[in-house]
Order: C-alpha cells, then sequence, then structure tokens
C-alpha cells in the first residue's frame, strides 16, 4: 500500500496550500479547498501503484477539488484591476500596532496580488501556478491538465505577457520605478516593500513575482495538521 511520508506532507502540503490561496480570494475557503485535497489523496493512495509520479498523482486530485472550489471566482478586466488598486487610499487600522504593521501591509499586498492574478481565466491562472510557483516541467503540467505540451507552453507564455505589462506599469513591488500610485504606495513604502522584493529577485533570476510574494511571507502548509495522525 501507498503512502506520504513526513516528507511528502510538508512538500505537497505547502504547494497545495499555495495552489489553494492563489485560485481561491476567500482564505477560509482555500484551506478548506486545501483539506479536502489531502482527505481524497488519502483516499486515493491504495489505488495508487507508481504508474505516474507522485507529485502528478497529488497534483491531478488537487486541480480537480481545487478548480471546483474555484469556479465561483470572478475573472477581472485589466482596466477594472486599474480603476480598483488606484482608488482611494488605504490606512493603517488603529488596532494595528508598530510590531504588526509590516505583516498587515505585507499581506494586504499578496492579497492583491492575488486578486490581480484574477485577470487569467481558472484553467490559465492554475496552469501559469504549475509553471512559475510549483516549478513543475510542461510534461507534467501537460498530462495533469489534459492538454498537449504546446498548448501549455503557449497558455502560459499568454499569461506572463499578459501579467508583465500590466504589473509594470501599475505595481511597485513588481516594478519600483514604475510610476504606480495605487492605493497601498503610501503604506508599501513606510515599510520599502518594492526594496524588499527587488532584493528577491537579485538573488534569484527570472523568479515570479508570486513566488517572491511566498518568500517575503511565512509559508501555510494546511496539511501540517495531519503530520502527527497520519503515520
Amino acid at each position: 500500500m501507498s503512502y506520504l511520508s513526513d516528507n511528502d506532507i510538508r512538500q505537497y502540503g505547502k504547494m497545495i496550500s499555495i495552489l489553494s490561496n492563489r485560485m481561491i480570494s476567500n482564505k477560509e475557503i482555500a484551506m478548506e479547498a486545501a483539506q479536502e485535497v489531502w482527505v481524497e489523496v488519502i483516499k486515493s493512495l491504495p489505488s495508487f501503484r507508481n504508474e505516474s509520479k507522485l507529485s502528478t498523482f497529488i497534483y491531478i486530485i488537487a486541480k480537480r477539488v481545487i478548480s471546483r472550489y474555484a469556479a465561483k471566482e470572478r475573472q477581472y478586466s485589466l482596466e477594472f484591476l486599474h480603476q480598483y488598486i488606484t482608488g482611494e487610499d488605504r490606512e493603517l487600522p488603529e488596532e494595528i500596532g508598530d510590531v504588526e504593521k509590516d505583516i498587515w501591509i505585507k499581506e494586504e499586498c499578496d492579497r492583491c496580488l492575488t486578486g490581480l492574478f484574477h485577470c487569467l481565466t481558472g484553467e490559465a491562472r492554475l496552469t501559469y501556478l504549475f509553471r512559475d510557483v510549483i516549478g513543475l516541467d510542461y510534461a507534467e503540467i501537460a498530462g495533469i491538465m489534459e492538454q498537449n505540451r504546446q498548448y501549455i507552453r503557449k497558455s502560459v507564455s499568454r499569461s506572463r505577457l499578459r501579467l508583465k505589462n500590466f504589473l509594470n506599469n501599475d505595481c511597485r513591488i513588481f516594478n519600483p520605478g514604475s510610476s504606480c500610485s495605487c492605493r497601498m504606495h503610501r503604506l508599501l513604502n513606510d515599510i520599502d516593500l518594492p526594496h524588499e522584493y527587488k532584493r528577491i529577485r537579485e538573488l534569484s533570476k527570472d523568479i515570479s513575482i508570486l513566488k517572491q510574494a511566498e518568500m517575503v511571507l511565512p509559508s501555510k502548509n494546511y496539511w501540517e495538521k495531519y503530520l502527527s495522525d497520519y503515520n
């Protein structure tokens, strides 16, 4: 019988949590989706016969479950997103102290990034996440998404171009030199968040902004709660 090691739970739990959080705006629903992926993986493990990679097996289940939860997510036009992020300046909540300020600002900008990636269709967003955040090769993504490799390459390329053009003009953490004046610009300048992202880019070449974002905030793993109970 196949089983998951503690290392598998840590590794794939983190990746599934990233997928859920980026595909689903509501964090409670994202957690629920990630935990349902766990349940479905455990139920299906007895049928896993190593005919494919364990990662492919897990991500196929994740695609099915998370896509179902994300089906009601709204796709935004770039015009709507531009108008939204350049709205009235956000203010720091009164109850937030100096110690919590940095985390609150980073989390708000992170939510904004998740929203911005909703300019892509659900399928294109998931394909992009598999490639540029999870780091799967095109062949494995093609198997998971049930598409040919050329289609997957074109989908990722189109998503990269669409996102880069928008972020280059409208996001200072993506392009510190932009003239962007989003609703968070004053607060993110207070903690010099653009510089933090720039430093990550300099350390790691060709890294996507969502992957950078995962390095700025403490990572989430909705599967860790099962570590002590599983093995």
